[in-house]
């Protein structure tokens, strides 16, 4: 790794869940594998497109995995050349920033979606053989707006690319020690934490995408009719929101711990006043949109524009999060008594 800067509290979030996932996942699994590269890095910074490719013989690319937008594209095969960017990541080990050279080389590339969409920021990482040192394929995150990859985004994609790759030398039991990957950075070693909440985020994650697939399936159903099957998949979201909020109240119930992560300081966040009034109620009572909006006499609209901004100041993506990232919060805040209407 070439820094010691410490991760900000949202990307230590984001990559120790995506180490969890890595270290547990089963062997050969490799397309579960790319997604959690791609999500991950999809919940740090905004993506357009993704991919991940490996290097076959010395002028061929394998690229198994490749997304545009959320549309899964067909894996490819292409030659390159001594002056395209696969060349140049091969050869140099070095990360490539558009910034760098405002993306004279990544035009040189094969496109692919769509052609009218050009990407005005990218980051892409070599992929390095834990046990060679080889350099053996690249990782690739492109955005359609300009200057969103900062160095913490880079670092991120960096060491993301070190874990998939130590993830995928466990399978044929070869590879630099663990302890490489997290000599730097020991806060994102998933495997030292006992902290309730952390997992609390990892199973309404799960949860969340459950209730996401099933709302997929449902929306399917509707157009074939089958009125039975929509019921029994509406109980089965009822469920699994249920059990989000479930979880939610068993964490409040938790005692708060500094967690495995030495020295860890409690979330700051400058909530407005009514973006906290709003957190707090969802956080302690589970309210909805729905039920704020009319206890609080505001439109449905701006407790929406209120819930996304609360959801993007505390750095969750769900809305069963924010009961875990106000706990600190409330537990050190005064508590404000609010009339009812």
């Amino acid at each position: 790794m070439s820094t010691q800067r410490p991760f900000s509290d949202r990307v230590v979030s984001h990559l120790r869940l995506a180490d969890h996932r890595l270290r547990t996942s089963e062997p050969g699994s490799n397309r579960r594998r790319y997604s959690i590269c791609r999500m991950t890095l999809h919940n740090i910074a905004p993506i357009d497109s993704f991919y991940l490719g490996f290097f076959h013989g010395e002028d061929t690319v394998v690229i198994p995995y490749i997304y545009d937008h959320d549309r899964h594209l067909q894996p490819d095969v292409t030659k390159f050349g001594k002056g395209g960017l696969s060349h140049w990541i091969r050869s140099s080990g070095r990360p490539y920033l558009f910034r760098s050279d405002d993306g004279a080389l990544l035009s040189r590339t094969i496109p692919f979606g769509d052609p009218d969409e050009i990407s005005a920021d990218a980051v892409i990482v070599p992929l390095k053989d834990p046990d060679t040192g080889d350099i053996t394929g690249l990782m690739s995150i492109q955005s359609l707006t300009p200057d969103v990859y900062d160095d913490e985004v880079v670092h991120a994609a960096l060491w993301l690319g070190e874990a998939l790759m130590l993830a995928q030398a466990r399978d044929r039991h070869v590879g630099a020690a663990p302890e490489a990957l997290y000599s730097l950075h020991p806060e994102l070693n998933s495997a030292m934490s006992g902290d309730p909440r952390e997992r609390f985020v990892q199973i309404t994650d799960q949860l969340e995408a459950a209730y996401r697939r099933t709302g997929e399936i449902a929306r399917a159903v509707e157009e074939i009719g089958d009125d039975k099957l929509l019921r029994d998949i509406a109980a089965v979201r009822m469920t699994l929101e249920q059990t989000q909020v479930d979880m939610a109240e068993w964490m409040l119930t938790q005692p708060l711990t500094a967690g495995a992560v030495d020295d860890q300081q409690p979330v700051r966040v400058d909530l407005t006043p009514r973006e906290h009034q709003i957190a707090t109620m969802i956080a302690t009572e589970q309210l909805t949109n729905a039920q704020i909006a009319k206890e609080l006499g505001i439109s449905l609209k701006t407790v929406k524009t209120h819930v996304g901004s609360v959801l993007g100041k505390l750095g969750v993506g769900q809305r069963s999060a924010i009961v875990f990232a106000m706990a600190d919060l409330l537990a050190t805040s005064p508590a404000e008594p609010r009339k009812r209407s």
